[in-house]
């Protein structure tokens, strides 16, 4: 299966935030996967891999194309899913740091 990866930038879903977007379409132009990084902290805000491709390595191949192309960060753990954090722990790099948020979540975690 040929697969190209895509760069642009956009909104997530029309809520009018700033991100970088990686995609990851086949041949026919289906949507495999996508990374959203925000532009204003490089912070991964969100990855998604359609359900019957996941394990295939597409996010992961996402992350690589993005950090090779700018600085991303993963989200503070307080803020991460257990995918989420799974992820983080699987590709490794660094998070936001906590202190750059002013959430409960973040303010509560041990240092």
């Amino acid at each position: 299966m040929l697969l190209t990866i895509t760069n642009r930038t956009g909104d997530y879903y029309g809520d009018g935030s700033s991100n970088h977007i990686w995609e990851t379409h086949d041949s026919d132009g289906t949507l495999i996967a996508e990374l959203y990084v925000s532009t204003a902290r490089n912070e991964i805000m969100n990855i998604w891999v359609a359900e019957d491709h996941r394990g295939e390595g597409h996010a992961r191949a996402l992350y690589e194309t993005a950090t090779d192309q700018m600085d991303v960060f993963h989200a503070p753990a307080a803020h991460r899913s257990p995918e989420g954090n799974a992820f983080a722990e699987a590709v490794g790099g660094e998070s936001v740091a906590p202190y750059a948020c002013d959430c409960y979540a973040c303010d509560s975690q041990e240092d």
